[in-house]
C-alpha cells in the first residue's frame, strides 16, 4: 500500500505545473493508475479527475450494467406502485370516515345491500322452480310421443331447448348472486374493521 502511495506521489510530482487534470482509475487487478487519459477498456469503470496538486476535481461513477439498470428500474416501479397504493388507501380511509359515524351504520348499510341481493336471489330461485316444472312437463310430452311411435313435434323440441337454456342461465345467475352476497359481507366486514382501526387511532 505504501508503495502505491509513493508511486502516485511520484507520478503527480513528475507532471508539469501547467498540466491539465490527472485521471485516476483502477484496473481489473485492483491496481490504481494515473495519467492524462484513461484506456478505453476502463472508461466505464469509474474514475477520478484531479488537479496537478492532487485535489479531486470530479468523480465519474462507474457505468451501470444492463442488469443493474433493470434492477434500478424495477425498484423505481415498485416504489411508484407502493406510493399509489398508499394514496389510494388514504382516499378510501377518508371516504370511509366521511360516510359512517359508527360501526352500527356500517352494519345497517350491509343489511340494506344484503336484503336487495337476497330478494333478487329468491326471485331467480322461484323462477327456476317454475321453469324446471315446465321443462319436466315438456319432456314427459316428448317421451309420450316417442313411446307412441310418433315423432316429437318441432315446436315441442324448441320449447324444451328454450327451457333448458333458461334453467342453465338461471342457475348461473343464482350462483353469481350468491358470490355477490359473499363479496358484500366481506366488503362491509373489511370496512368495519378498518373503521375501527382508524377511530381507535384518534
Amino acid at each position: 500500500m505504501r508503495m502505491l502511495i509513493v508511486v502516485a506521489l511520484l507520478t503527480l510530482a513528475s507532471l508539469p505545473a501547467g498540466a491539465g487534470t490527472i485521471k485516476k482509475w483502477v484496473d481489473e487487478r485492483g491496481v490504481t493508475h494515473y495519467g492524462d487519459t484513461i484506456p478505453p477498456q476502463y472508461v466505464n469503470q469509474g474514475s477520478t479527475e484531479m488537479s496537478p496538486q492532487g485535489i479531486v476535481v470530479k468523480k465519474n461513477e462507474r457505468a451501470m450494467t444492463l442488469e443493474e439498470r433493470k434492477a434500478l428500474e424495477e425498484e423505481r416501479v415498485r416504489q411508484q406502485e407502493a406510493q399509489q397504493k398508499d394514496m389510494e388507501q388514504q382516499r378510501r380511509d377518508k371516504a370511509l370516515l366521511n360516510t359512517y359515524t359508527s360501526e352500527k351504520e356500517i352494519d345497517l348499510a350491509r343489511d340494506r345491500n344484503m336484503q336487495q341481493a337476497e330478494v333478487q336471489t329468491k326471485s331467480a330461485e322461484l323462477r327456476l322452480k317454475q321453469v324446471d316444472e315446465r321443462l319436466a312437463r315438456l319432456r314427459r310430452q316428448a317421451e309420450g310421443a316417442s313411446k307412441s311411435g310418433k315423432p316429437v313435434p318441432a315446436d315441442l323440441q324448441q320449447d324444451i331447448a328454450d327451457a333448458e337454456r333458461e334453467t342453465q342461465h338461471l342457475r348461473e345467475s343464482i350462483q353469481q348472486k350468491k358470490k355477490d352476497m359473499d363479496a358484500i359481507r366481506l366488503k362491509f366486514e373489511t370496512d368495519k374493521q378498518r373503521f375501527r382501526d382508524l377511530t381507535l387511532k384518534k
